[in-house]
């Protein structure tokens, strides 16, 4: 799977705090980020594979009640 850069912008406080903090577990700053975000990116991943699954069925019921429809 194809990966995807994001970014964002921090203040210099915040950016010192991130390195901070990274450099006390020995992790790189974007490490350190993505450890920190990994738990809300997977509940992101849950939440998005249910809502395709619901608009999936929603599509299937559509198509199924357009076919019993013209079929009268």
């Amino acid at each position: 799977m194809k990966t995807k850069v994001i970014s964002f912008r921090v203040t210099e406080d915040e950016y010192n705090a991130l390195v901070y903090n990274a450099s006390t577990i020995k992790l790189s700053v974007g490490a350190f980020v993505w450890v920190s975000l990994r738990a809300t990116v997977e509940l992101s991943k849950q939440a998005f594979a249910k809502e395709q699954k619901r608009l999936e069925n929603k599509a299937k019921r559509v198509a199924k009640k357009a076919a019993a429809n013209g079929a009268q």
